[in-house]
């Protein structure tokens, strides 16, 4: 089983808090490269499979970075870095959980990984001050079904079809 299971074919529809959705599409992929396509975006996602590990350069451009991993435990630690605006910005990831049920839409998920991102920005090497916290929830099997933010935010998976 996987946290993150990339076939090409395989989709997940999202809803955002103003009542529109996106979908993200697997569209191409090997085995170890993918591509998926956001329905709201004109740029197509890239996702490398190394090993257990998969990165992502979604967040700056060749800069591959650990967004989930097939193994992981309760505490396990990462950081993903990367430049927005200019802007160093840190995502210090942490699993806050594994294997727990979450219900999502009606529809309830076991097995999954809770990882909260707690996100940590400099300009000049001076820290900018700021507290902002991301939670994704993955499903052993589904992948993302739930994301949250700390100002109360919610990006929950309303529907999905895997290959």
């Amino acid at each position: 089983m996987t946290y993150y299971p990339l076939t090409i074919g395989n989709t997940w529809t999202y809803a955002n808090a103003d009542g529109s959705t996106f979908t993200n599409t697997v569209t191409g992929g090997d085995g170890v490269n993918f591509t998926m396509q956001n329905s709201a975006q004109p740029q197509p996602q890239r996702i490398r499979k190394d090993g257990d590990n998969f990165l992502t350069d979604s967040y700056q451009a060749d800069n591959w970075q650990v967004l989930v991993t097939d193994t992981i435990a309760p505490g396990d630690a990462w950081d993903i870095s990367y430049q927005a605006n200019g802007i160093d910005t840190v995502l210090k990831m942490t699993v806050k959980a594994v294997g727990v049920s979450l219900e999502v839409a009606g529809k309830t998920f076991t097995d999954v990984a809770v990882i909260e991102g707690d996100m940590k920005m400099s300009m000049n090497g001076t820290p900018v001050p700021m507290v902002y916290v991301v939670q994704y929830h993955y499903a052993q099997g589904v992948g993302l079904v739930l994301t949250t933010g700390s100002q109360g935010e919610q990006m929950p998976l309303i529907s999905y079809e895997l290959k």
